[in-house]
């Protein structure tokens, strides 16, 4: 049983939500969430150690050491004996190595928080970032996902096949929006996700028609579309 398998039971067994264990162990909402959900399956000792104080359990049954006392292998004592015998130097050496080697046989998925906004782009609605951020939305950690500044969904067909009705899209939001670029813009009030065209902002599905735009017309751009998350 894993880490998060085992405070998730431990926690339903005491009748206890995330927001009550986020509470009581004193952490960040996020850390918690991250490793309820599975997200980070190596936390810090003393995160560790103040969940299993808010869900009063031992640390070591929450990360299956108690078992494991009792079955260490002939070579497994003799790496401790080792380990234990050398200076401050080779343990540095040792972990260094142990921590590159864990790391690559069990890969940890980092992420960041990105702002995600209610209003859907293509759905009639004005400027998206009117509105408060709904929430804290967790993506992957990426070059390209860091450009990002804010998340919208995607309301309507007009730009399939690239994106559907339902899509969550990544915005750079200050990006300078060239002609074939897709982006999000708010034209006379409404705001639509389009391919930049010339006076025109244009749909990936040819069922619908470019939308045109003049000097009378009102047109602000939030930002170029990065890619759906």
């Amino acid at each position: 049983m894993t880490f998060n398998e085992y405070i998730n039971r431990r926690r339903k067994e005491l009748g206890m939500t995330v927001d009550e264990l986020v509470e009581r162990s004193g952490l960040p909402k996020g850390t918690v969430s991250k490793i309820t959900s599975g997200i980070n399956a190596n936390p810090k000792l003393s995160t560790i150690e103040a969940i299993c104080r808010a869900l009063m359990c031992s640390a070591d049954d929450a990360m299956g050491l108690s078992s494991l006392l009792h079955t260490y292998t002939h070579a497994e004592m003799e790496y401790i004996r080792k380990y234990r015998a050398l200076d401050s130097f080779g343990r540095n050496a040792v972990d260094a190595i142990l921590d590159i080697e864990h790391e690559r046989c069990h890969p940890v998925r980092r992420v960041i928080t990105r702002p995600f906004y209610p209003v859907s782009v293509s759905a009639g609605f004005g400027n998206p970032l009117d509105s408060p951020p709904e929430e804290e939305m967790e993506i992957a950690d990426t070059p390209e996902h860091r450009r990002g500044n804010y998340v919208v969904r995607v309301s309507g067909d007009s730009m399939t096949p690239a994106f559907e009705d339902g899509d969550l899209v990544l915005v750079e939001k200050d990006a300078r929006v060239e002609e074939g670029d897709i982006g999000i813009f708010v034209l006379n009030g409404e705001s639509f996700i389009k391919k930049q065209g010339v006076d025109a902002l244009l749909s990936l599905n040819p069922a619908y028609p470019p939308k045109s735009y003049g000097q009378s017309d009102s047109i602000l751009c939030c930002g170029k579309v990065l890619c759906k998350v």
